[in-house]
């Protein structure tokens, strides 16, 4: 029997992390995706109040996820590994509207993120970058009080421009703030920058 939906912060509830385009197509794979544990609900929670709800109220802009949770088939169907976080409920694929780069309600944490960059690479920001270049910056500059595992820079065209941001956020006490990028624009399409470096990508 599915879960019922219910809120796990202010702005988000479970079935954003429930829903997946391609389990939608195979009813077996959406029943068991509609069917987390308590343990994959609980690592949700944890992960949008110790993570991704601090950052939606500092952004002051919508958050969307592409993907969270996955049901064991539905990972192995769209490709991933079996050592994901997503299968335990404890990473999110996730996306900003490029509306946030012009939105009056953003523009505070823009300038934050954007003085931020300009002291630590000594160069601006481009203007080509996208909104979700200034959530992965973010996120990388706060990974240590987001209590993050991971995040990772994800494809699109160019580096600064990522298609979305990866999130990996656990009560774990080991393997916490790594930075990687992913793309055939990264040097073996993959890389594994620094702070300094992992900002500069939009510079």
């Amino acid at each position: 029997m599915p879960v019922p939906d219910r809120k796990l912060s202010k702005n988000f509830s479970l079935s954003e992390f429930l829903y997946s385009s391609t389990a939608q197509r195979f009813p077996e794979i959406l029943r068991d995706q509609n069917e987390p544990s308590d343990n994959v609900i609980s690592n949700l929670s944890y992960m949008c109040n110790m993570c991704l709800q601090p950052i939606r109220e500092t952004f002051n802009y919508p958050i969307r996820i592409t993907s969270g949770y996955r049901c064991e088939v539905l990972n192995t169907k769209v490709g991933s590994t079996n050592r994901s976080q997503h299968l335990y409920g404890q990473a999110v694929d996730c996306t900003v509207s490029d509306r946030f780069l012009t939105s009056s309600r953003s523009l505070s944490i823009r300038e934050k993120i954007e003085g931020i960059i300009l002291e630590k690479t000594g160069k601006p920001i481009r203007n080509d970058v996208n909104a979700n270049y200034y959530l992965f910056a973010y996120v990388c500059l706060r990974r240590n009080r987001f209590d993050v595992d991971q995040v990772i820079h994800e494809y699109g065209y160019r580096a600064g421009r990522p298609a979305w941001v990866h999130i990996a956020c656990s009560p774990s006490p080991t393997n916490k703030g790594q930075i990687l990028a992913f793309g055939q624009h990264f040097e073996g399409a993959i890389d594994r920058p620094d702070l300094v470096d992992a900002l500069a990508y939009g510079v």
